[in-house]
């Protein structure tokens, strides 16, 4: 019985051990989930910004914007070169101004 002291306490020091460890298992499991979740943001993200590349791409095309143009507007522009002026030619318009040519002849 001259242990008895001495068991006693390892016993509390390990039971104070094992409910310490389960606790921090417990915030890791948290954070895990977190950088889970943070992990298929960045995918979800990723995948957005590839078919942002892809859309990007086709907008500059001018036969996808002619594309465009016919399902959301009834009628087909046959003249839109009319509606280009130089910068020479502003003074002369007294109409709202759609595009400015910025080139020099």
């Amino acid at each position: 019985m001259k242990y008895k002291k001495h068991i006693v306490f390892f016993l509390l020091i390990n039971l104070i051990i094992v409910f310490l460890s389960i606790f921090v298992g417990n915030l890791t499991r948290k954070l895990e989930l977190t950088n889970q979740q943070i992990k298929q943001d960045i995918q979800k993200n990723k995948q957005q910004l590839t078919i942002n590349r892809i859309e990007f791409s086709f907008y500059n095309n001018p036969e996808y914007l002619k594309k465009l143009h016919s399902i959301y507007f009834s009628f087909e522009e046959q003249n839109l070169e009319k509606k280009i002026v130089s910068l020479s030619n502003i003074s002369k318009i007294n109409n709202n101004v759609v595009l400015v040519n910025l080139e020099s002849k």
